[in-house]
């Protein structure tokens, strides 16, 4: 396989794996963290780049998911009372009104599944504001995303960046996440282990063996959940496997069926963590993308630091500002 088609298909995997997110509703990829819409100084940061906004004027949320900022920005407007010209933009197969538990919260915001950050369909400096809260890392080239950006806003447009970055709370996370998915998956097997246990009873055979093997896994997996005391995905695989189980008493083989559903989410969230681990960036690479926006004629431009509490780094913010 080609680098070209090697990327086009991690692409392709990755946009499947949000996909998937999207689907169960969720609003935001922080939904574990902050219940409901973003909040503190998250939210605040937002308010301030939205007071800039006129009304009538066109905000872009460029990988939007299930459309929690442009929700917000809908929200301010109506608080002014004005309107803003909404777009959600998405790689993956979103459509938030549909998914999420309140649609008609999102009347007059227009979406744009399967949509990508560097071919947005909008015309050059038509846009007043882009906005991305951890999602304008994860494309790629960034470069070619950046001037995209810079077209859409034209020379009297901005845009306003939340950025995954190496110094925050997320990355420690991501980080934990995936080191309890290579236990897991790779050290333990212990999905593997529960499907052959239960299809061996299924099958009659003597399954004392497997069985010695999966409570071995077992116990490493727990005294993995006390090293990594972030990894969140390690209490979901517990619930899994604990259900699982308890459906294989009586029922085996809707407890296979359970299991594979179960591994499948497993999976998605393997594959979204590495891409989150992708595009987490240090802060030589937050120092260019502010110095790029400069030399682009954006000399306003700032970068800093944002704390949702103190010594709670959520990220960097890039403001672009002519």
């Amino acid at each position: 396989m080609s680098d070209r088609s090697a990327m086009l298909a991690t692409a392709t995997d990755s946009n499947e794996a949000w996909g998937k997110l999207w689907r169960a509703g969720v609003l935001h990829s922080c939904s574990t963290a902050i219940d409901g819409n973003y909040d503190g100084r998250i939210a605040a940061f937002w308010q301030a780049c939205f007071d800039g906004v006129a009304a009538g004027h066109r905000i872009v949320d460029i990988g939007t998911g299930n459309g929690a900022l442009a929700l917000l920005a809908k929200q301010h407007a109506e608080a002014r009372g004005i309107g803003f010209d909404i777009h959600g933009v998405d790689a993956a197969d979103i459509d938030p009104p549909r998914w999420a538990s309140d649609a008609a919260s999102f009347t007059g915001i227009v979406f744009h599944p399967r949509t990508r950050m560097d071919a947005l369909p909008f015309d050059d400096g038509s846009v007043a504001l882009v906005i991305s809260q951890y999602a304008f890392e994860y494309s790629r080239p960034r470069d070619a995303t950046l001037r995209e950006v810079f077209r859409a806003i034209g020379p009297t447009g901005s845009a306003a960046l939340l950025l995954h970055s190496a110094d925050s709370l997320i990355s420690l996370t991501a980080r934990q996440q995936l080191a309890a998915c290579e236990l897991l998956f790779d050290e333990t097997a212990i999905l593997d282990l529960a499907n052959d246990w239960i299809s061996g009873l299924l099958a009659g055979r003597d399954a004392t063996s497997i069985q010695q093997a999966f409570h071995q896994a077992s116990a490493r997996v727990v005294a993995g959940a006390a090293e990594l005391p972030e990894a969140a995905i390690l209490r979901k695989a517990f619930h899994y496997l604990h259900a699982t189980l308890e459906r294989a008493q009586t029922a085996p083989a809707q407890a296979l069926h359970y299991l594979s559903d179960a591994r499948e989410d497993l999976e998605a969230e393997r594959v979204r963590l590495r891409h989150l681990a992708d595009a987490i960036l240090p802060l030589p690479e937050l120092d260019d993308l502010h110095a790029r926006s400069i030399a682009a004629g954006y000399a306003a431009s700032t970068l800093a630091p944002l704390d949702q509490q103190a010594g709670s780094r959520m990220g960097w913010t890039l403001v672009v500002s002519p």
